[in-house]
């Protein structure tokens, strides 16, 4: 069988990789090649290389998967470059797009990929890719679906389009992102959203649940679990809050929020109140709460909550603790209560989380 697309890797000069994805259009038989999707999976500088290959590792399976059963091919795929069509990554890769921004008159589909930078580089990072921004409004308003990919739910988010729609993104970015763009619905424990012609994907490799879904949609479900198995995927997650770090909302500049948020976490075996904590910062009680509201996105009950479930899991990572022991360590003597708050927050049961980071792998 000939192929019909291919990915071409050479490598020169130790682990110097160049990448170059390409279509190649055949009228073989049956395959009447009805209109495809042309898919435009958007390189600019620092994106994160591992995630455009396992995009592009998915779409190409889809279309093996859809010609193995005698279907149309569903998907041509394109690497676009950002005014530029080779992009060297920050690893030793470099890619070689076959066409620029400036180039693709009409696609169907615009996928972005995650952006490997720090955060604190962030806003400058968008300053630089203005060209982009507006290119993926102009696509989406000529009726392009679009695709983020974990962190690429910045350029969404810049362009306006997620305004009033539910989004999600790697969960260590949400805070950030939900400050930065308040009209955005944010939601921090899906794994996928969709909403008109968008959809959003969770943080890290869980984004490939998001293409997953948009195979699904367009190839058929058998083809997206076929997929899901041959890559080991979890097909179905929902939600990515078994990931979730929670390391305290400290992207703020309240200090007497501060001094609340080192006293929660200093008596985090005590059962404290929002009346002891806004005592310690010398505060009445209603103003406490909106201040740290503001500052947080949480209310001192959520937050306490979430810090003592953080203690609760690390402890549990461990693999050997005990339940109740635990409970009672970090200030909870009802062990109901605690499972039903740490199954809301991570998901899963204690004993569930605890199982699933037990050791796995032995020496033979």
């Amino acid at each position: 069988m000939a192929d019909h697309y291919h990915v071409k890797m050479t490598f020169e000069g130790g682990f110097r990789a160049k990448i170059i994805c390409t279509f190649k259009r055949e009228n073989r038989g049956v395959h009447k090649y009805l209109q495809m999707k042309h898919i435009s999976v958007i390189i600019y500088n620092n994106v994160l290389s591992t995630a455009v290959s396992t995009t592009v590792a998915l779409l190409m399976s889809a279309n093996e998967a859809a010609l193995k059963r005698g279907m149309p091919i569903p998907f041509e795929i394109e690497l676009i470059g950002v005014g530029t069509k080779t992009v060297q990554s920050i690893l030793p890769i470099q890619f070689y797009c076959t066409r620029i921004l400036a180039e693709v008159a009409r696609t169907d589909v615009v996928i972005i990929p995650p952006m490997n930078i720090a955060a604190g580089q962030i806003e400058l990072f968008l300053d630089d890719n203005w060209e982009l921004i507006g290119w993926i409004r102009d696509k989406y308003e000529r009726k392009a679906e679009v695709i983020s990919l974990c962190t690429g739910a910045y350029f969404l988010a810049e362009s306006g389009l997620l305004d009033g729609m539910p989004a999600t993104s790697h969960w260590d970015a949400i805070t950030d992102l939900a400050s930065r763009y308040p009209k955005i619905l944010f939601k921090p424990d899906h794994v996928v959203t969709h909403s008109k012609a968008i959809i959003t994907g969770g943080g890290g490799f869980s984004a490939l649940n998001a293409m997953l879904y948009f195979i699904e949609k367009n190839c058929s479900k058998e083809i997206a679990i076929e997929l899901s198995k041959f890559y080991a995927l979890d097909y179905g997650r929902t939600s990515q809050s078994i990931f979730s770090v929670f390391s305290g909302q400290r992207l703020h500049d309240d200090q007497d929020i501060h001094r609340a948020q080192s006293y929660i976490e200093e008596k985090i075996k005590a059962d404290i109140s929002v009346e002891q904590i806004a005592d310690h910062v010398n505060m009445s009680k209603r103003n406490f709460i909106r201040r740290f509201k503001n500052a947080t996105r949480l209310n001192p009950i959520e937050y306490i909550q979430r810090t003592k479930i953080e203690v609760a899991k690390k402890a549990l990572e461990m693999g050997n603790a005990n339940i109740a022991d635990v409970t009672y360590s970090i200030g909870y003597n009802d062990l109901k209560t605690f499972r039903s708050l740490f199954k809301k927050i991570t998901g899963l049961t204690p004993i569930d989380y605890r199982n699933r980071y037990k050791g796995q792998f032995e020496e033979v």
